[in-house]
């Protein structure tokens, strides 16, 4: 048994154990093989108006299903739902920032069960209308990472900084890119999706605990395509890739982190891959059964709905499943799948064919097979100190006679290789010797009395997590405070900060349009994008142990790379370091334009437009200005002077609207847009309250 397999079949036991005893209306237990079920809508649970091409995935700790984005009505959305499968009830969150509203991102996201969160790769914008382009662009990253427990978006902003290529390789995400969680190596995987040029087929590994992005250069890699389906298959540690949105190429894929290579199989027989109608291919779904060790694959057919197969990697065969009763037929970029390893369930998310509105079913491949819970450590954590030592915890596994302690120098993630470095008896172990500059991860067994070893825990780390994105004030033209949150490790001993020259694109005016910069006219030239950043400096010597820093560059010497600004435009990181002085991944960057005001919310009072948001984050602002969509693309200012207050309103009539609300620092720059409030459009009833985004 694989040790990720064995470690997910734990998860799964566990997470059940823990709501065994809560009342459920669908008896999980009951769940008959090979035939899909409708849990959404049902009887006295509707489900929210928004129509397709959102993206979703499982959250096993919350046990909840998560929505997000895809289209709010026409306008690209970035809306964030949550569905209770136990009660069939959907839930809005209202997040205090979201990233770009976006469109054909199903398939294009996914949960990272390791950092518990959410990963938001880029999809389509400003297609529609009724979104700023400065808005949009100064938000877009490569990864958001949502919190469902705290109901919180953070843009991670990760390394590289520099604006994708408009040409092949071209940036991650896209239209209706891939994505899966690498729970072996602990990354995200993206792939492929259609860019500015058209198809790609280039591999992105997401790695949340340093915050990072890299882009794999894999040999023999699949024609360029968008819409297919992807899987990790963690029992042979292969990525699994089939069909697409419009190729007409119907092999299988596997791909290889360790060798690097991707394999092409022409297998037959296979789930269909082309023409499900004139326009399109199946756009298949795929997601993998750690429990019974095969790959789901969906496959659509237009108007006749679904085709379901399994796929088995170790024989290299394909079966067509032919379920008692499929999903009914669904739009065409509508599907998401995932799977619960407590109750042994896929989970699909659709659009009905008819009602573009979201419908959710589960499967069951067979029952889980008969055998013991694995031992497998949990809360595995690393305590540093200095003279190269390390103390590694965890908490006792009933049964176990002894532990296994293995250790990898790791570099890239996938690249590890762990070697056993210790057999305590007790759940501790004490590592020394230990290079400074280099990372270690370690990863524990436990050994049952009979000498069986168990499965592997999930890594843990000499280096630090990654810092949250610190606050940037400008107080004058040569007085930068910046300030962070205190790490939550107690052997995190401080912290360096570095500044960077942020390289940026400026417009005067805008021309309403689709993907074009929508602006209105300003007195002069505003940072609208930011397109890399260089030149990156420590600023202090030894690390610091306070949480603030004051840096006396002076903004008002322009650099080529503010263009036309007329300020310098700087940005800050900061790296945790712990007692063996190795730091963390970088936080998020924070500008010397203010950030984006959170939980700007709007609430209607007829035909009067009631706004409300925090203030903020920054210190020594000059107030607020509130824009306001005319139409379809047109952005106007409505306050003719910076508001003191953190409240406002605004007479707009009868139709629909958006407001964002934007920061005025001391020298008078705007800062970043908030996500904007919608006036007379919400999801009321999926909602607390009358205040809504």
């Amino acid at each position: 048994m694989k040790p990720f397999l064995a470690s997910l079949i734990a998860l799964g036991l566990f997470i059940a154990s823990l709501s065994a005893a809560e009342p459920a209306a669908p008896d999980w237990i009951k769940h008959p093989e090979n035939t899909w079920v409708k849990q959404s809508p049902r009887e006295g649970s509707p489900v929210p108006g928004f129509p397709y091409e959102g993206s979703g995935d499982y959250d096993p700790f919350t046990r909840r299903w998560i929505h997000h984005a895809g289209h709010d009505g026409i306008p690209q959305g970035f809306h964030t739902f949550i569905l209770d499968l136990d009660t069939g009830k959907w839930e809005q969150h209202f997040p205090p920032t979201s990233p770009p509203g976006v469109c054909c991102v199903d398939g294009a996201n996914c949960f990272d069960p390791i950092a518990r969160r959410f990963v938001r790769f880029p999809g389509g914008m400003l297609g529609h209308g009724y979104q700023w382009s400065r808005g949009e662009k100064l938000k877009d990253s490569a990864v958001w990472l949502y919190d469902p427990v705290a109901k919180n978006w953070a843009n991670m902003r990760p390394l590289p900084y520099a604006e994708p290529e408009k040409g092949p390789p071209q940036g991650i995400g896209g239209l209706n890119s891939g994505a899966v969680y690498a729970p072996n190596h602990e990354l995200t995987l993206s792939f492929g999706g259609q860019g500015v040029s058209g198809g790609k087929n280039t591999l992105f590994a997401y790695d949340a605990h340093a915050n990072t992005l890299h882009h794999i250069k894999a040999e023999n890699a699949p024609p360029a395509r968008d819409g297919m389906g992807l899987a990790y298959d963690t029992r042979h540690d292969v990525l699994v890739m089939f069909g697409s949105q419009y190729s007409p190429d119907e092999r299988t894929w596997l791909y290889d982190l360790k060798t690097n290579k991707w394999e092409g199989l022409n297998l037959d027989p296979h789930p269909p891959a082309v023409k499900a109608t004139k326009e399109y291919s199946t756009i298949p779904r795929m997601a993998y059964d750690p429990v019974n060790g095969i790959v789901l694959c969906v496959a659509w057919l237009g108007d006749r709905g679904h085709e379901t197969w399994a796929f088995d990697v170790g024989k290299r065969a394909w079966t067509k499943l032919s379920p008692a009763t499929e999903p009914d037929p669904s739009k065409s970029r509508s599907r998401n799948l995932g799977y619960d390893p407590g109750r042994n369930l896929f989970i699909l998310e659709t659009s009905g064919a008819k009602s573009n509105r979201p419908e959710v079913w589960t499967y069951r491949y067979k029952a889980a097979p008969a055998g013991d819970r694995p031992l497998l450590p949990t809360d595995v954590n690393v305590v540093t100190a200095a003279g190269g030592k390390a103390t590694v915890n965890w908490k006792p596994v009933v049964g176990a006679k002894g532990y296994e302690v293995h250790r990898a120098i790791v570099d890239l993630p996938w690249k590890a290789e762990f070697q056993r470095v210790g057999t305590p008896k007790e759940n501790s172990f004490e590592d020394t010797g230990l290079e400074s500059g280099k990372v270690y991860a370690y990863i524990v067994k436990a050994v049952a009395a009979d000498g069986t070893v168990g499965a592997a825990s999930v890594r843990a780390w000499t280096r630090p997590t990654v810092p949250t994105q610190p606050v940037v004030s400008v107080l004058a033209n040569d007085k930068i405070e910046v300030r962070w949150d205190r790490h939550t490790a107690a052997e995190v001993v401080g912290y360096n900060v570095y500044r960077g020259v942020v390289h940026v694109r400026t417009v005067v005016e805008g021309t309403p349009g689709a993907w074009k910069d929508n602006d209105p006219k300003y007195d002069q030239p505003q940072v609208v994008q930011v397109r890399n950043i260089t030149d990156l400096k420590k600023l202090n010597d030894a690390p610091l142990t306070k949480t603030t820093l004051t840096d006396s560059l002076d903004l008002t010497k322009k650099r080529p790379a503010s263009g036309e600004y007329r300020f310098g435009v700087s940005a800050y990181i900061v790296r945790a370091v712990n007692r063996l002085g190795t730091e963390s991944g970088p936080s998020p960057y924070a500008l010397t334009i203010p950030s984006e005001l959170l939980n700007v919310l709007c609430r209607e009072h007829g035909e009067v437009a009631e706004l409300k948001w925090d203030a903020a984050l920054e210190k020594g602002v000059a107030g607020y200005h509130v824009y306001m969509l005319e139409g379809t693309w047109k952005i106007v200012r409505v306050t003719e002077k910076p508001l003191k207050e953190t409240t406002f309103r605004h007479k707009v009539g009868k139709g629909q609207t958006r407001f964002w609300v934007v920061t005025v620092d001391a020298l008078g720059q705007e800062g970043q847009p908030s996500s904007p409030a919608w006036f007379n459009q919400s999801y009321r009833g999926f909602y607390t309250g009358d205040w809504h985004q």
